[in-house]
Formats: structure tokens, sequence, C-alpha cells
């Protein structure tokens, strides 16, 4: 390029600075985008599966009634595929601190002795087991239940009554949820410590990592197979296994939610990427225009297509690599600041926030791949323009509006004054730049709405799951007590208004052939499945149907399924099809009658009392005690919940958790905080990358007019009138953009929704428009192209005639 082009590229970057540094801004603000969603997806994707693995997950866990000896361990050990082997304790019970709520705690028993080779946890306080008396608490439950080490809770004991216990230290378990989002508390000690609390002395859980000499093996069925030749091994020394645990392979508990997540960001960063490039082309578009008679001098004056091509593809490089090289470092913090949030709601230690490289390859590609990619299309078509051509651009298509019936409809509505009638008129002088401004806005607009609408949809299943309980507390028992003295003991209580007992039992899906396999993770509640037998009559919930009909009095072998059961236990169950459920050690078969929703419950069977009591043989007993109280505040429920707690104590019925409706909204929103973060997050971007779209359009607009206002000016137009037909163009866009974006989220609202409902929690959401959403954006929209567009309008007031007549 010769120096005299060069001259003329300097001399435009600087006569256009302000256009150019919004189109700095605005390539750089999209690749900010596209680079801070896919650093975040990276780095959270890679260390939730670092921080699980790294706690060496048992691949099954198999339940050994009379105890996991040395020798059934030496025996798992012995067996092909098996890489090693350990017997664990776990017992399920309630916490406390003085004054405090109950908590549900779940405990985890080690011997001194063991290696700690499987299932570990990294140790940041204390000593692991902790010395009789105390326990380690997981970090996330310290603040949740608001001590610190050498701090004493009561922990309840088998026999009802409370033992003083010492916090004495913390852990971190890469394995679990943090403590607040699951509302549970995970402890760790030695085995003689669990007997101390009235748990077993003799380990009771026997687990097992599958695999070869490449390391744990991910593939169920390989888990599935080796983990039955162990009981069978184990069977055959007189050594009775009663369940298998197999919990998805080398997943963390959490990896599915995490996965919607990282699609969500993957989808909103790649529709950034969309917008950038939207915005790319009316950037390079309307600075093209504002040279197009200059064009045609150049070639007036010998200048060839290429060496004009050549020139303006240079400017558009160099617009494209700064942007970028702006873009990368900011996209990069944001993008380990976002890691570090979804860590701490995921319990995750990041050991390395680095990015990728293919994410750095990505930002670059887009930041200056694609600008130039798209600018080639406005730089041809202006490279290749004529010298007439160039001369006789006035601003506008051929047949443009302002001579069309359309344009003399327009200028003769009613209603509308000389401003809006000219601002109407206007929009439609270039048609293309109008479609693309169009696009931009309409598409940040619909994406805007479509994430708050999604996230509005997320809150709504979250609500819908706590409006179908008309309950208020939730009580389940360690053993099953007679349903009638279970009732009397509770409607004694000051506060009870109705009090039901419900039959309950953990169950599986029967084997064809060997030990029964459940899907439950080492909680006992990710993955888990219970069997629920309420009273024929229970007016205590209302679970929406998905399929089919809920349960009759008289019904025979019918069960009704939530969503979450044809998902993680019986694939494929539907209505009408025959399911077999291992029910009190039997293999029991049921027709199915009902799928329903039942968000905030984990996979449930639902039967009626009179069948539970015939298939079981235990009639009049139950396991679940649910309440309503005479106020529904969580103070009057939190004060009911302790006088049952005392009565049922009195009366010799211990508890293994209870459940206080607050808790559980809180637990339920805890876990579509997350994504609901990342969507109002990702429509706030998008909502600025359309704006930058409209200032660059009407920027444009008003360059390619300059010599129109000039003639306004001449017959006596004001200052305020001129800005009043640039901004009122500018809102006018925003408008139609608006009505273009509503129509648009509806579909998409209902497709994200169902898509990622169904990945996340095996049912699709609630549709929900948001009416507050619809209104934040309206005002965004028009408040923001009235301020985008304040810019060019003050430009366009600003010309003298002389200025406006001399451009070029």
């Amino acid at each position: 390029m010769t120096r005299l082009r060069l001259r003329k590229l300097r001399r435009d970057v600087w006569a256009t600075r302000a256009r150019i540094a919004m189109m700095v801004v605005a390539i750089a603000v999209s690749i900010l985008a596209v680079g801070a969603f896919l650093s975040s997806r990276a780095i959270l994707g890679r260390e939730i599966e670092r921080n699980y693995l790294e706690t060496r997950p048992a691949s099954a866990t198999l339940h050994l009634p009379g105890g996991a000896g040395p020798a059934a361990v030496a025996a798992a050990r012995a067996q092909p595929g098996v890489l090693d082997a350990t017997a664990r304790g776990s017992h399920v019970t309630r916490v406390k601190v003085d004054g405090g709520p109950e908590r549900t705690l779940v405990l985890f028993a080690a011997d001194p002795a063991d290696p700690q080779r499987i299932a570990t946890v990294r140790v940041e306080q204390g000593v692991l087991p902790p010395p009789v008396g105390g326990l380690l608490l997981e970090r996330t439950a310290l603040a949740y239940l608001g001590v610190r080490p050498g701090d004493s809770v009561l922990v309840y004991g088998a026999d009802g009554g409370t033992v003083r216990v010492t916090v004495a230290g913390s852990v971190h378990d890469g394995g679990v949820a943090p403590a607040e989002q699951e509302r549970t508390v995970y402890g760790y000690l030695s085995l003689a410590g669990l007997a101390a609390l009235g748990g077993s002395v003799t380990p009771t859980d026997l687990k097992i990592v599958v695999g070869d000499g490449s390391g744990p093996s991910g593939d169920r069925a390989t888990v599935e197979r080796t983990a039955q030749r162990v009981a069978a091994a184990l069977a055959a020394r007189g050594v009775s296994v009663d369940r298998i645990d197999v919990p998805p392979p080398l997943r963390h508990p959490h990896q599915g939610q995490m996965v919607t997540v990282g699609f969500v960001l993957l989808a909103f960063g790649l529709t950034a990427l969309l917008l950038s490039s939207v915005l790319v082309a009316t950037m390079l578009g309307g600075m093209l225009t504002a040279q197009i008679r200059q064009i045609g001098a150049m070639k007036a004056v010998g200048a060839g297509t290429g060496q004009i091509l050549a020139m303006y593809l240079t400017l558009a490089a160099f617009i494209a690599v700064v942007a970028t090289a702006l873009a990368v470092a900011p996209a990069t913090l944001l993008g380990r600041l976002l890691a570090g949030q979804g860590g701490r709601l995921l319990n995750l230690d990041l050991g390395s926030r680095a990015v990728p490289a293919w994410v750095y390859a990505v930002e670059v590609g887009a930041g200056v791949g694609v600008p130039l990619l798209v600018a080639l299309v406005p730089l041809l078509r202006g490279s290749r323009i004529t010298v007439r051509a160039a001369i006789d651009d006035h601003g506008a298509d051929a047949g443009s509006v302002g001579g069309t019936r359309a344009g003399r409809w327009l200028g003769r509505l009613r209603g509308a004054g000389r401003t809006q009638s000219m601002a109407l008129r206007n929009m439609f002088r270039r048609r293309g730049r109008l479609a693309l401004t169009l696009a931009l806005l309409a598409t940040a607009g619909s994406m805007f709405l479509t994430g708050l609408n999604t996230a509005a949809g997320w809150t709504a299943l979250a609500a819908d799951g706590i409006a179908n309980r008309a309950y208020d507390l939730e009580i389940q028992l360690n053993r099953p007590v007679p349903a009638d003295t279970l009732t009397g003991v509770a409607r004694k209580v000051r506060g009870v208004v109705t009090a039901q007992a419900w039959s309950r039992q953990a169950i599986t899906a029967t084997a064809p052939a060997g030990v029964d396999v459940a899907r439950v993770y080492p909680d006992d509640a990710h993955g888990s499945f219970t069997l629920l037998a309420p009273p024929a009559d229970t007016t205590l919930i209302d679970p929406p149907l998905r399929a089919g009909r809920w349960l009759r009095p008289d019904d025979r072998n019918a069960v009704v399924l939530n969503t979450l059961v044809p998902a993680q236990h019986i694939p494929g169950a539907a209505v009408g099809d025959t399911v077999t459920l291992t029910v009190d050690g039997r293999a029991t078969s049921w027709r199915v009658v009902g799928i329903i929703s039942d968000f905030g419950s984990l996979a449930t069977a639902y039967v009626t009392d009179r069948e539970y009591a015939q298939v079981t043989g235990h009639a009049g007993e139950a396991g679940m005690l649910r309440i309503v109280t005479d106020r529904h505040d969580r103070q009057r429920r939190q004060a009911v919940l302790a006088q049952v707690e005392k009565a049922l104590a009195d009366n010799d019925i211990g508890i293994e958790q209870n459940i206080v409706i607050d808790e559980l909204r809180a637990a339920l929103d805890g876990h579509v905080l997350v994504l609901a973060d990342a969507l109002i997050a990702i429509a706030v971007v998008m909502g600025f990358v359309g704006l930058l779209g409209l200032a660059s359009t009407m920027t444009t607009n008003v360059t390619e007019r300059t010599r129109e206002f000039a003639v306004m000016r001449a017959i006596g137009a004001t200052n305020p009138a001129v800005r009043g037909v640039v901004t009122t163009e500018g809102v006018l866009i925003a408008a139609l953009s608006i009505v273009l974006a509503v129509l648009a989220a509806l579909p998409m609202t209902k497709v994200f929704g169902d898509f990622i409902g169904t990945r996340a929690f095996a049912q699709t959401l609630p549709m929900q428009f948001s009416g507050q959403a619809l209104l934040l954006w309206t005002v965004v929209a028009l408040a923001g192209a009235a301020a985008a567009t304040s810019l060019a309008a003050r430009r366009a007031a600003g010309l003298t005639v002389r200025e406006a007549l001399t451009t070029l």
C-alpha cells in the first residue's frame, strides 16, 4: 500500500474517531461476551470433573447387612476388574446448634486404619478420622450451621436423645453439594465415633472401584457386571448383599446441572457471536457509506477496485485487531470471575483457572476473522461502484419509500406531526440497513426476553413444586410405627390442624438377575428411589399430571410415577406399562396409571395405602408424618415442629429427618440459582450489544444525509427540530424491534425451556412470559435508543450549511 493511501487511512481514522471507537467497542463487547462465556464454561466443566475425580469415588457400593469385614474386602479385591475395595459406615440423623433449628446430618465413618484410597476428602482443619466425641464437617456446613472448629453441636442418637459432639475441623468433599443448597450437613468421623451415636460399629458398606490398567471405568454396564460378580462371590462365602448402589460413573451429583449451565453459556455465547457478525456488517457498511463520494473521486483519478478494496480491508483489519486485543484480557478475567461464582455455588475448588488455548483461538477467530469476512460483502460492493453512481449517491435506496405509495401513505398518517412523519419516511430510505438494524435489535431483545422468561420459568417451577404441597411440615421416621399412634400424638400438639401418616420405603427397580441395583449416590439422596403410600383421601398433595391419572381408592397394583423415575430408574416407563419394583425385599409388579410432575421430590412411586399394606404386610404402619399448621409463617412452623418433635420423642418415636416447607423452597431456589443468574447476566450483555448497533446505524444515517440536513437548516429548521427527527427515527426503530422481539421470544422461550428443563430435571419448564422483563426491555430499548442516537442527533444539529455543502 502506498504512502498516500496510508495517509488517507490515518486521516480517515482521525476524522471518524468517534465512529471508529464505537465500532471497536461494539466488536470488543461481543468478543468479551463470547470469551467470558466460553472461558467460564471451560473452567467449570474441567474443574467439576477434577474435583469429583480427586475424591476417587467408588464405582459401586454393596450393602452388607451382616457387616463388611476384612474377609469381604479381600474377596472383593480378588475379583477381576476390581481395582480397590474398602469398608465404610454411614448413618442419617439430625444435628442442631443450641437454640437453632434441626438439620439433616449424613455421617460417613471410616476405620482409623483405612488407607483412604476410595471416597476421600481433603482435610482443611483437624485430622481424619477425628477422635471419638468429635467430627469433621464439610466446609460449607460451618457457615450453614453458624459454627467454627472447636464449637459443639447436638447430634441425635438412635434412641432419640442428643449427644454433644465437638466440631474437630473441616474438610472439602468434592462429591457433595453445598450444605445450604441441599439443606443437609455432611459429617466425617470414625467407626467408634459413629457407634457412640448409636450407629453400627461394624461397617456395612463395601465400596469398590471398577476399572482396568487405564483407570476407573466410566461405563455403567461394566461397573454393574463387576459389582454383580463381587456380590456372587460374597454370596458363595455366606455373605449376603441386599443392594448395590451404582451412581452415574465418574459424574458429580450436579454434573447434569453443570452441563445444562454450560449449554446455556455456549448457546448464548454463540448468539453473542451472531450479534457481533450482524453488528460488524451494520457498522462497516455504514463506514463505507460515508466514503462513497470519496471512492468515486479516487476512481476518477485512476484508483483501481483492488487498491480501494485493499485499503478498506486494512482499515477493517485494524479495527478488528484492536477490538480483539482490547477484549481478550477482560474476557479472560470476567470468565474467571464467572467460574469462581459458579464454583462457590457448586462447592468446587478451582485449582486452576487457566483458560484453554481453544478459547483464545475462538476469540481471535471471532474477533478478527468474522469482521473481515462480513466486511467483504459491503467492501466489495463499495469498491466496485462506478464514478457516476458514487457521485449520484443521495443516501437512499433506488425506488425508496419516499416516492412510493407506501411513502406517500406514511406522509399522510393522521396524528403524526412533521417530525414523526419525516422520521417514519427516513426509516425506509435504506431498507437493507433497516433490516440489519431491526434484526440486531430484535435478536438482542428476543434473547433478553428469552433469558428472563426462562429464569421466570425456573422460579415458577419451584413455586409450583411448593404450591402443590398443601402441608407445612414433613417428618420422616427412622422406623415404621402404627399410623394411629403417630397421628394421635401429633394432633394433640397445639397449632396442628391436620396430621396424616404416610407409609414410606426406599425401593429399587427389580434386576432381571442378581442383586438389585440402585442409582443413588453415597449421600443417600441424589439418585434415590422412594415408594410413598398416602391415605386414599389425602388432600395434602395435588401434583400436575403429565399423563394418565391419579390413584383411586379401589386401584389394584396401580402406581403413579413422577417424571424422574422414567428418566433415572426405569427408562421409557409410560402409562399402561407394567413395572417391577423391589418393595420390602420382594419383587412386585405394578401397572403404571399416571406420570406426574413432582418438582422438589426425588424419584418417587405412589401407591395406595391399602395396596402398600397388602404387599408389605405392614398394615396400619407409617414411616412419615405430614402436618398442616394453623399459621403458615416460618416462625410458627418452626415452633410447631419443635413441639411435635418433643411429643414424638416422649413417645419413643425416632426421627430421621424433618423438612419445613420454607427450607424446601430455599433448597429448590438454590438449585436453579446458577442458571437464573447466568441467564440474567447474558440478557444484559445482549441488550447492550443491540443498542450499540442502533447507535452505529443512526450515526451512519446522519453521515450520509449531511447535505440534506444542510438544506433543512438553510430553509429554517431549528436545532431542536433536526435533533427531533434523528432521535424520533431511532426510537421508532427500537419500538418496531420490540414487537419483533416479542414475537420471536414466544417460541424461543418454549423451545429453550422444554430443552433445558428436560435436561436438568426431567420435565419441561412452565411457559412464562415475564411482564417485568417486557417492561424492562421496553424501557431499556426506547431510552437506550434515545441515548444511542443523541450523539448523532447533536452532530446533525451542529452542522453549519457551509460544512454540510463542502462535505465530500
